[in-house]
């Protein structure tokens, strides 16, 4: 490959790169594969692949006229077609291939996470008082709930399927929650095991730290009379009552569902 054909190919691979980034920007995408600190970097790099790509072109020099390559030309992308279809290929067939979202095969493979104990960001709650020792602030007072419990025009707190899990393991976040009316959207999934009677389904939620590929399914039970139908990974909204009946010997988390709807897919379809 001579050095301005190698220059050319180099330019040209900037080029897709910085347009794909800064299209996953653009649309939307990126929100369902990276956590959101880092959108702006990704379109950044976006930006600066494509002033890379004009760069080089501009900096390209050609074949002297006594016919012999410019050989201090040559770049590191100029390894050969072979070179060019390892750097493109993947990224061409992601963008045409990615559905945006995880299957329900995929978040079966990787196991729901229905204890907030296998969560990377997991910590024991803290030990209760020693005899003598006071639980109560030095002020006296207890933080009141609705400073950080978020509620919908009808009063029910907007919770996430996250939120709940770990309230399950922790008795003073548990009371926040339980016999309370709250909101919780996700996706629908078939409850396969802990169903006797039909009547529950797991609610589903991508956890991340970072990006798709650290994503954890995070779930909880529903419990609902009139079972609806959902294909399976259909997003819907749930209000019912919060309850932590203990099941396995630990508290899990039960919705009482009043009522299950389908939803449009939200924006951010990972939780934090």
């Amino acid at each position: 490959m001579s050095a301005t054909t190698s220059r050319f190919t180099a330019s040209g691979i900037l080029l897709i790169w910085g347009i794909t980034l800064v299209y996953f920007q653009l649309s939307g995408r990126v929100a369902s594969y990276l956590h959101p600190d880092f959108h702006i970097p990704t379109f950044i790099a976006g930006i600066v692949l494509l002033a890379f790509s004009v760069a080089l072109i501009f900096t390209i020099r050609f074949v002297d006229p006594s016919g012999r390559e410019d050989c201090g030309a040559r770049h590191p992308f100029g390894g050969g077609i072979l070179a060019v279809a390892v750097l493109l290929v993947p990224l061409l067939l992601a963008v045409r291939m990615s559905q945006g979202q995880f299957s329900a095969s995929t978040v079966m493979n990787r196991g729901l996470v229905t204890d907030s104990s296998e969560l990377p960001t997991f910590s024991s709650p803290v030990d209760p008082a020693l005899p003598g020792e006071s639980e109560t602030p030095v002020d006296g007072s207890m933080m009141d709930p609705s400073l950080y419990l978020k509620k919908n025009a009808d009063g029910q707190i907007v919770a996430e399927t996250v939120d709940l899990l770990y309230a399950a393991a922790e008795e003073g976040m548990r009371a926040d929650f339980e016999s309370k009316d709250v909101e919780v959207s996700g996706q629908f999934l078939s409850a396969r095991t802990g169903n006797p009677a039909g009547d529950r389904f797991q609610l589903m939620r991508l956890f991340v730290m970072c990006c798709a590929a650290d994503a954890r399914p995070v779930a909880i039970t529903v419990h609902s009379k009139s079972l609806a139908d959902f294909p399976e990974m259909t997003w819907v909204k749930v209000i019912g009552t919060a309850t932590f009946p203990v099941e396995g010997g630990r508290h899990i988390v039960v919705i009482e569902a009043q009522s299950v709807s389908e939803i449009e897919p939200p924006v951010e379809s990972f939780t934090y």
